[in-house]
């Protein structure tokens, strides 16, 4: 499959970027599912926006997660110093360098490539990662060996891989995976996200009570200029208190995607299995 992501990682960016706006001149994509999860999501977690206002929100959103994929295929066709040639600074990266040594938990969540930013982890880092499996195999064979590049490690979200998480702490090296995706059915609790109580892996508070080891966020953000950079922010100290951890994770990453809500990958079904939202929330979507 590389050589087919070599070849379009060829194609220049704006350009891209243009032919995806021709396409949206279209307005095909709004009888696309994922615009239509995106434009449902943004509608929960926005009630006080205008129907207009979620409407330029839900486009811009749709056209960023068009580019994403670009992004993310762009990773896969490349190597990872043409992929980190995209990235126009990393915020905070002494947080990483300075946090190691005892181990560490970065949490990421969708915001832009994922896999633009762990290529970037892992050419700075040896990692242990958790992935959701995709269901073509020759695909998830590939991003799977994508993202164990180097000594890198990477396993698929379940019981097997939350050990191999345990494990890597315990040999004090960096963990890395995403806190925003619906975990299975008794993997996780309803914990507050944007006023709705969505269902929420728990895995990092847990990780981090149990362990101890700090914990830093890490994510790719546009800037004013639509130039990609990577931040890294260290989550205070509420994640070690057993009265508090539950709401923090969710309370950063709520605060984050506020700061650049189109970047968020908003065509994820986010709010499905939530306490007080209709069961069928996506049924005719």
């Amino acid at each position: 499959m590389k050589p087919l992501f070599y070849l379009i990682s060829f194609l220049p960016k704006t350009f891209v970027s243009l032919l995806i706006d021709l396409f949206l001149a279209t307005k095909v994509y709004k009888f696309l599912s994922n615009y239509k999860i995106t434009k449902k999501n943004l509608e929960i977690a926005y009630p006080h926006r205008t129907d207009e206002d979620i409407k330029i929100l839900s486009k811009l959103s749709f056209k960023e997660f068009l580019i994403s994929g670009f992004e993310s295929i762009y990773t896969w066709g490349t190597t990872e110093s043409e992929s980190n040639s995209n990235l126009l600074c990393v915020e905070n990266n002494f947080l990483i360098n300075n946090l190691k040594h005892s181990g560490l938990v970065a949490v990421s969540f969708h915001n832009r490539s994922v896999d633009m930013l762990l290529t970037w982890m892992n050419s700075q880092h040896t990692t242990v990662s958790l992935y959701k499996r995709i269901k073509n195999k020759t695909l998830d064979n590939f991003v799977k060996s994508k993202r164990e590049s180097g000594m890198s490690k990477c396993f698929e979200i379940n019981i097997a891989g939350v050990r191999h998480l345990y494990k890597a702490i315990k040999n004090k090296n960096i963990v890395c995976f995403a806190a925003d995706q619906v975990p299975k059915r008794g993997l996780g609790e309803h914990i507050n996200f944007f006023n709705v109580e969505a269902y929420t892996t728990t895995l990092v508070q847990s990780l981090a009570l149990k362990t101890k080891v700090p914990v830093v966020y890490f994510f790719i953000q546009t800037n004013q200029d639509r130039k990609l950079k990577i931040k890294i922010e260290r989550c205070n100290d509420n994640i070690y208190d057993d009265s508090k951890h539950l709401l923090q994770i969710n309370s950063d990453i709520e605060k984050f995607i506020n700061a650049r809500p189109s970047d968020y990958s908003w065509e994820y079904k986010r709010f499905k299995r939530s306490k007080n939202l209709p069961a069928d929330l996506y049924k005719n979507i």
